[in-house]
């Protein structure tokens, strides 16, 4: 039986740079998930981020460091999918890109899945002729229930995850592996399904917005900001014509330069609410200049019920509650002191640690030229 490779402590001092495929979204070597409501244009914002990596081009203000083939595994509507596809050629006048389509569902619970999806993954670089550096998985709920697993359970969402490390193993070059996924009904307690998931993921991406405005918000990053990660909306392109004369069209992200939609048009979740009442009454009984520690903001959260003591990971929920309130900036942080903010016209603290979107959120960009066809 022969050891694991091993680097040793005087050589992690050599460890190479982060490998970035878009610096700040996705890097190689990583998983990620996007997630949100149904109807929150996850699949379209994923097919967006998919095209401009297939075609070298910075996306939405953030670089793109490399060109590189994706392989988008449609569990459900892949006819949808390549109507998207179909829909940035006709718009952004694009020849070809690297980008291929699968529409048959995998049981990412059983380890065949690995042969079966590293095999594809070579398939898809026979014909672009360059490295796949991106697999999209949609949706990650169905491919956990093709073998009959349930996502809420730890048992299979870890053997998933044993399976994704397997395929990063065996696929024989630096790839980046994204999960569409979905929140529950109550959208401030973050993705749907077993906590394991979120342990195992690299980053966490949270796609809401009620109204045409969409914004997506890292929620949890192992090593970059967990902030507004960019604002946008999505068009109608018309591809071509049926057999009765009506308009083909899908539905895909605009270039458009949108701002995130008001703070005050979100609604507040139920616990939210509660979490709220519970951080006024920390600073009437605890707190100095309208704020207060924000343990103590959590104890009583603790000692009120809104959020259970006795939970197996009790932090977790916390994070999510935290994070969700400072998204809709009900909250203001600074220096760990906690206060109310107000979700329109928030005067912030000075230095503070919750800040507006970055400006790379919402940089307008040209369409895609041509590329040539390989």
């Amino acid at each position: 039986m022969r050891a694991l490779p091993l680097k040793f402590f005087d050589e992690c001092a050599n460890e190479p740079p982060k490998p970035w495929a878009v610096k700040g979204v996705l890097a190689l070597n990583e998983d990620s998930s996007w997630f949100g409501p149904a109807g929150s244009l996850k699949s379209t914002l994923l097919t967006d981020l998919a095209v401009h990596l297939a075609a070298g081009k910075d996306w939405r203000g953030f670089k793109t460091k490399m060109q590189a083939g994706v392989v988008y595994f449609a569990f459900e509507r892949a006819a949808l999918t390549r109507r998207r596809l179909a829909a940035y050629a006709k718009r952004d006048g694009l020849a070809t890109l690297p980008i291929s389509v699968a529409d048959q569902i995998v049981d990412l619970i059983d380890v065949s899945c690995v042969e079966i999806i590293t095999e594809t993954i070579k398939a898809a670089e026979a014909r672009f002729g360059i490295p796949v550096g991106l697999i999209i998985l949609d949706t990650y709920a169905k491919g956990v229930a093709a073998g009959g697993g349930d996502e809420d359970k730890a048992q299979h969402t870890n053997a998933v995850a044993a399976n994704l490390k397997r395929i990063h193993e065996y696929v024989g070059q630096p790839l980046h592996i994204a999960l569409i996924g979905h929140t529950g009904k109550d959208e401030s307690r973050g993705e749907r399904g077993s906590s394991a998931k979120t342990g195992h993921i690299d980053v966490g991406v949270q796609i809401s917005g009620e109204g045409k405005v969409k914004t997506a918000t890292v929620v949890k990053g192992n090593d970059q900001p967990e902030d507004a990660l960019t604002a946008f909306e999505g068009e109608e392109i018309a591809i071509g014509f049926d057999a009765d004369g009506d308009a083909l069209t899908a539905f895909i992200v605009s270039p458009r330069t949108v701002q995130a939609a008001p703070e005050g048009a979100s609604r507040l979740s139920d616990m939210q609410v509660l979490a709220l009442d519970a951080l006024k009454r920390a600073i009437a009984a605890h707190g100095t200049g309208g704020a207060v520690a924000v343990d103590i903001w959590r104890e009583e959260l603790f000692r009120s019920g809104v959020l259970d003591g006795e939970a197996k990971n009790p932090r977790e929920p916390f994070r999510r509650l935290r994070n969700g309130l400072a998204r809709l900036r009900r909250i203001v942080e600074q220096d760990g002191t906690v206060r109310i903010g107000y979700a329109l016209g928030i005067t912030p603290m000075a230095s503070p640690s919750i800040v507006p979107p970055p400006p790379g959120g919402t940089v307008l960009l040209s369409p895609l030229p041509p590329l040539p066809v390989r």
